[in-house]
């Protein structure tokens, strides 16, 4: 499964959620990278026992000041090879005319991981971007992460799945 793809696929699941919840008073175009990057996160990881993740497809995950980070969709935002959305600090534009490169089909698991996410609460698309980094950041994998790195005075250290597949601490309010 290709990440970028699949991101990008997670997105328009996002902005559909979000008309949803926001109930037309909304505009996800006024979403930031931030909250996405929070939602990606949060949509990746397991959420219940028995429940398949997307953390062999997005394996990357950083530890950084304002809470995981999903390196290279983070590097496929910033260089804007997103196929459909244009993802700046503070907005997400999605691009007119666009001939989608996957099927959509292909992405199941992705709509199955949103819709888990939306089980677990539904209003967690609305929060703004520091109420996201604040659920990231009881973790206990963040935590241990961003932990080491700032005692090897880095700023971001790498999460591994294992961490984040076994934390205790599964914060999604």
């Amino acid at each position: 499964m290709n990440k970028i793809f699949a991101f990008d696929y997670m997105l328009s699941l996002f902005e559909q959620w979000y008309k949803e919840e926001g109930k037309g008073t909304m505009n996800f175009q006024n979403c930031s990278k931030l909250s996405v990057l929070k939602l990606l996160f949060l949509a990746a990881v397991p959420k219940r026992e028995d429940s398949r993740d997307l953390l062999d497809v997005f394996d990357n995950f950083h530890a950084l000041p304002y809470g995981p980070v999903e390196s290279d969709i983070y590097n496929a935002i910033q260089d804007k090879k997103l196929p459909s959305y244009i993802v700046t600090e503070r907005s997400i534009t999605k691009k007119e005319n666009v001939m989608l490169p996957y099927k959509i089909e292909d992405y199941i698991s992705i709509k199955d991981a949103v819709n888990a996410l939306k089980e677990k609460n539904k209003h967690l698309i609305l929060l703004n971007a520091f109420a996201l980094v604040e659920i990231t950041h009881k973790w206990e994998s963040w935590k241990q992460s961003i932990n080491f790195a700032k005692l090897m005075e880095m700023s971001s250290y790498k999460m591994t799945v294992e961490s984040i597949r076994n934390d205790r601490n599964k914060y999604f309010e």
